[in-house]
């Protein structure tokens, strides 16, 4: 191991422990055993550090956690009710409670490890002895990273932006902050959004277009980081215009890379999480939990329902991935999907971002903006809908009619990649699971109101915190 990773190795350790002890992980001192400025005095130890963060990304507790947990509690994966392994049950039955939550309290730890990493990194860059040119593509980095993590914890903490930015948000630090600080307390969804997209805006311009490599952020990944939250707060113009920044120039996939599986990079890709055989999350991946035909967790399936009634027969993305050539399932618990194949070596990467998000995300905003265009949000729906389907028409229809068919689209595009519950909360529909779905538990409605859809914060920020002790999102004590 060289000397940069054995200080970063130091640096993350020191971090981890003192936010595993009474103090909120809030209030994190990643320089305890090396200082800022002994950490940041050359180019390598700082690529070493946003390194680092990567890692912390795609760990087992972070986004591998959350796109099935997402997908599980928007109601597009059914947990199997024996051998699931704990994985996702108490999700799946809308029973978390502070004390117990699988994947959302592992968020607030692993989000606010990010941001406590990125905020001393951001406020050393100036001052320490890289080119012009480093210094712009860290900050980039950094700026993605927070803005990233931000967006999760907003999105599964908090009110959605349509519901008003006036709702609290999750706690906002952009300064460097020690364990003798003052706690804070939660910050409006409002100021958390546009916190977000000043650094993405910051980060687009600083990115080079040369960076390529779509394990780490590009000024595409950024784009599309963009797009989203433009998308959720109802910028429509500004959404679009992202969106399609990110689209150019990047083709869609073919079918056969579409079932290839999503371990490995396609033509579409726009993020990823690189994993090694030696640097894996072993069976605590998004790939293992949806995978039955290898060793892994296989503890979800799909809705049944939902893909009868949507996908036509000559639709690629349905019934190949679901059923055997007789029309039964590929197993005798449920339908399930390819999508992520559990490779037995435990090096599959991690789909994080892709284009056809990108062609959806425009072609609504251009459908909702009233001064958008609705050709040009047709021809962006018809590009994903002929691409997977030979017989499919561009679609006539205009107003709430063009919204509904790409919001149903986006649904059949995107399902099983940890997009369902976060479109649900965005558009502020009640969950309704049915028998006829192949649900294996009891038919269940959380509308939209119910305390439920919005997660706990942890019991361990909240008897470290005082002053976020007494701002508990409701139904769940304080």
């Amino acid at each position: 191991m060289n000397i940069s990773k054995k200080l970063l190795t130091v640096m993350l350790f020191a971090l981890l422990l003192n936010a595993c002890d009474t103090e909120s992980v809030l209030n994190v001192d990643p320089s305890i055993s090396v200082s800022i400025d002994q950490a940041f005095t050359d180019p390598e130890v700082f690529e070493s550090y946003v390194v680092g963060i990567y890692d912390e990304l795609t760990d087992a507790g972070y986004l591998p956690r959350l796109i099935p947990w997402s997908d599980v509690r928007g109601g597009d994966a059914l947990v199997i009710p024996t051998n699931n392994f704990g994985r996702y049950p108490i999700e799946y039955s809308f029973s978390e409670t502070p004390n117990s939550a699988y994947g959302s309290d592992d968020l607030w730890f692993q989000g606010y490890d990010i941001i406590g990493l990125a905020n001393p990194a951001l406020a050393a860059i100036d001052e320490a002895p890289l080119t012009d040119a480093n210094k712009a593509l860290f900050e980039a980095e950094l700026l993605a990273f927070r803005a990233k993590a931000y967006h999760d914890l907003v999105r599964v903490f908090a009110l959605p932006y349509s519901a008003g930015r006036d709702n609290p948000g999750v706690v906002l630090t952009v300064e460097e902050r020690s364990p003798t600080d003052p706690p804070l307390g939660r910050a409006t969804v409002g100021e958390v959004y546009d916190q977000m997209v000043v650094d993405l805006e910051r980060a687009e311009q600083l990115m080079p277009e040369s960076r390529t490599d779509i394990f780490k952020w590009t000024k595409k990944s950024i784009q599309g980081m963009l797009a989203r939250v433009h998308l959720d707060m109802g910028n429509w113009s500004d959404a679009s215009a992202a969106a399609q920044r990110a689209m150019d120039g990047v083709p869609l996939m073919s079918e056969e890379e579409y079932f290839a599986g999503f371990d490995e990079p396609t033509s579409e890709w726009l993020m990823g999480g690189g994993v090694t055989a030696d640097d894996s999350n072993g069976f605590l991946s998004v790939h293992s939990f949806w995978d039955t035909r290898r060793l892994g967790y296989s503890s979800l399936r799909l809705d049944i329902t939902f893909i009868d009634d949507n996908f036509s027969p000559t639709d690629f993305r349905g019934y190949p991935l679901l059923r055997q050539s007789n029309g039964t399932p590929i197993v005798s618990t449920g339908y399930v999907s390819n999508k992520w194949e559990h490779n037995p070596n435990f090096n599959q990467d991690e789909m994080l971002m892709r284009v056809s998000e990108m062609y959806l995300i425009a072609a609504e905003a251009e459908a909702r903006d009233p001064q958008g265009d609705e050709s040009l949000a047709q021809q962006f729906l018809f590009d994903i809908q002929s691409r997977a389907d030979v017989n499919a028409v561009m679609s006539g229809n205009t107003g709430q009619d063009l919204i509904d068919e790409i919001v149903l689209e986006r649904r059949k595009e995107l399902y099983a990649e940890g997009h369902a519950y976060f479109d649900l909360q965005r558009l502020q529909k009640d969950l309704v699971r049915t028998e006829e779905g192949g649900h294996y538990a009891d038919p269940l409605n959380i509308p939209f109101n119910d305390f439920r859809r919005l997660s706990p914060i942890p019991q361990f920020e909240l008897d470290a915190n005082e002053v976020i002790r007494d701002q508990q999102n409701p139904g769940y004590g304080s």
